[in-house]
């Protein structure tokens, strides 16, 4: 049981796959996976940046062609071609920018957050009658990154099905060309660029808000972590203390009374230590009887732990809240374009059309739900630590615990909240009203649409 226990516990990389997906969309060097100075690493570089120049290569002159296409059949009357193509490039804009971000702009912000996360966090609570570990948190954030990622996939290359579907050497992509493309090799030249730019497509955006939700997730089990920590604090003193069975039995039937509401953790599962295991976790460093001293050394490491957590959301908010403020908009404006592209889809061919287009509208809506629920969620735990410090009977020590209690609850009230630009919250309300925003312009377009 203790091997187990400790399995649970160990430390890890938190971020093995969203680094991989990253990778794949040039946002993050393959070099990372290959340190040293020899001669294999100094081939590793020189590919890496080959990689992310041909990247930057395929979104960029797909976007340039998409402009040019827009800039051509301008007023020529068809709204539903005109929109499409606004879509295209707003999708690649947006994608080039996010490489550009993660890779040129801010890549030490990034490398410090994930460095600093990846260093500092505790794989498990302190010392005390139950015990949560970070194994929880890191299974439900794998789970949501492969989910996301490959639902990025799978609706971005549906789009490479078309031209398979209507065997017609048309391209995923109907953009202008300025030579023919359907000659031999050249149309494989071009069909591949496209792929490649889909899956870049699918990469970059399951990359950018992919790595959000993965940090909403872990620093949540970190604030559970915090919690159950905080609401066995005197337990662990206790511990500390080297108290016998009958003192631990008497501090555990006290704070079962204020501790027997379910569900009090975001994603990790508590378990219970059983008496027995306590007594023998007494370090040799123990403080004999001595209660100020135990409680100040379990409680400073509790108020440590907090600060780290604050430490690691402002340099999350640092990095995002530029981001997000561009996001809500573009977001706003793709939802809109898309709900009015499947509407007039009115060709012969246009089932497959309304498929990948209804993909394209899930995979937005997906996009920023994952934004603001998980930074809801964030907001929602920072409000918890002072409760949690009230689950112990911290009325045995009233006296000696009263003014770090106090203290503790009045700075933990401040909830950390995360933003777009610092302008408006991420949470589920900003999520009911981007969707509201976006089709009060559908409304407003579909109008014009109408007038000719």
């Amino acid at each position: 049981m203790e091997n187990k226990d400790k399995d649970k516990a160990k430390r890890r990389d938190l971020f093995v796959f969203v680094r991989q997906t990253m990778c794949i969309a040039a946002m993050y060097p393959f070099g990372y996976y290959l340190k040293g100075s020899g001669f294999l690493a100094y081939v590793v570089r020189v590919l890496d940046v080959l990689y992310e120049l041909f990247n930057y290569f395929v979104s960029v002159h797909i976007a340039g062609l998409f402009i040019c296409t827009i800039y051509i059949n301008y007023g020529q009357g068809d709204l539903d071609f005109f929109v499409n193509c606004l879509i295209q490039t707003i999708i690649y804009i947006w994608t080039i920018a996010m490489k550009l971000y993660f890779r040129r702009l801010r890549p030490r912000l990034l490398d410090d957050i994930l460095a600093s996360i990846n260093d500092k966090y505790e794989p498990r609570s302190a010392v005390g009658f139950s015990y949560v570990t970070m194994a929880e948190a890191y299974r439900i954030s794998k789970l949501w990154i492969k989910t996301y990622v490959y639902c990025c996939y799978i609706g971005t290359i549906f789009w490479l099905a078309l031209p398979i579907v209507y065997r017609d050497k048309s391209l995923p992509l109907a953009c202008w060309y300025p030579f023919d493309y359907t000659q031999p090799i050249v149309y494989e030249v071009v069909f591949f660029l496209q792929a490649m730019g889909q899956i870049q497509v699918a990469a970059s955006f399951a990359s950018s808000s992919g790595l959000h939700m993965v940090l909403c997730v872990l620093i949540s089990g970190q604030y559970d972590v915090l919690f159950c920590s905080l609401k066995n604090v005197l337990a662990t003193t206790y511990v500390l203390m080297g108290a016998n069975m009958a003192e631990l039995r008497t501090l555990q039937a006290e704070q079962s009374v204020s501790d027997e509401e379910p569900s009090q953790y975001a994603y990790s599962l508590e378990e219970q230590t059983p008496l027995q295991d306590l007594l023998h976790h007494t370090p040799q460093t123990g403080y004999p009887g001595d209660f100020r001293k135990a409680f100040r050394q379990s409680f400073v490491h509790c108020v440590q732990h907090h600060r780290y957590i604050v430490a690691a959301l402002k340099q999350m908010e640092r990095f995002y809240s530029p981001i997000w403020f561009v996001k809500i908009g573009e977001v706003t404006f793709l939802m809109c374009l898309v709900a009015f592209v499947s509407t007039k889809s009115t060709t012969a061919n246009s089932f497959m059309r309304m498929v990948s287009l209804g993909q394209y509208l899930l995979l937005v809506l997906y996009e920023l739900f994952i934004i603001c629920y998980f930074a809801d969620i964030v907001y929602q735990n920072s409000q918890r630590c002072g409760e949690a410090l009230w689950r112990s009977p911290w009325q045995r020590h009233l006296k000696e615990v009263r003014s770090d209690f106090l203290f503790f609850t009045l700075n933990s009230r401040r909830q950390f909240q995360l933003t777009a630009g610092k302008i408006t919250n991420l949470n589920v309300e900003r999520f009911r009203g981007t969707i509201t925003t976006a089709f009060s312009f559908l409304t407003l377009l579909q109008k014009m649409d109408a007038r000719g």
